[in-house]
């Protein structure tokens, strides 16, 4: 899902509307360059080859982002937030099992609904881009919202007592490598996929204990 733009009947004045023009172009540009990395590859996420997929000029790309990491970081920035999203969305259960399931699921429809955030994000997709400490900082805020509802899981004695981050990072790890494997091609179909996520998330579900009912993501 992508994040939402301030409400445009609220605007009122002439530097809000020019706020407005800049946020929306600003996404433009974000949505160009995540398409082109999926349909053409990180050779052509160019500052140029954008311009021209939104016929503006270069030069208000380049000062918008700085150039191509800007643009790469800020790519960055735009999936962390639509994780943050997805992962706000899922309300507490009355079990850690069932709320871990349901997390689950809502990062499998991120990772199919986002493949080029993700790909910038978990899967290296632009060849010597570091993320900046901001952006890497955004994903871990997004997980920290999962490692505080684990935390009091644990002190209702509904899990076992540990490092509620790391739990956190050992359920993500199995989550992201079938769904990385996915958008890799690695699948034969995304049926397939599919039943290896749910395999994925039961087996999750048996080191937690009851495992929640079963459902195709």
């Amino acid at each position: 899902m992508e994040t939402t733009l301030p409400d445009r009947d609220s605007i009122t004045t002439h530097w809000e509307a020019r706020a407005y023009g800049h946020e929306l172009l600003r996404r433009n540009v974000i949505d160009a360059a995540s398409r082109l990395l999926v349909e053409n590859g990180p050779e052509a996420l160019t500052v140029r080859r954008v311009a021209r997929e939104l016929d503006c000029s270069t030069k208000i790309i380049y000062t918008m982002f700085q150039g191509k990491d800007g643009l790469a970081d800020a790519l960055y920035l735009e999936g962390s937030a639509r994780l943050s999203h997805a992962i706000g969305e899922v309300q507490k259960a009355s079990t850690p099992q069932a709320y871990v399931y349901e997390i689950a699921l809502a990062y499998w429809a991120f990772a199919l609904a986002n493949p080029g955030y993700y790909a910038v994000m978990f899967g290296g997709a632009i060849p010597k881009f570091q993320p900046s400490a901001t952006s890497i900082g955004s994903t871990m805020a997004a997980l920290e919202t999962i490692a505080g509802n684990l935390q009091d899981y644990m002190a209702q004695g509904l899990l076992p007592v540990e490092d509620p981050a790391t739990l956190t990072k050992a359920l993500w790890a199995p989550l992201h490598g079938v769904a990385s494997l996915y958008l890799l091609g690695h699948f034969s179909s995304l049926e397939e996929a599919k039943r290896a996520f749910e395999r994925t998330v039961q087996a999750i579900m048996a080191t937690l204990g009851p495992a929640a009912p079963a459902a195709a993501p």
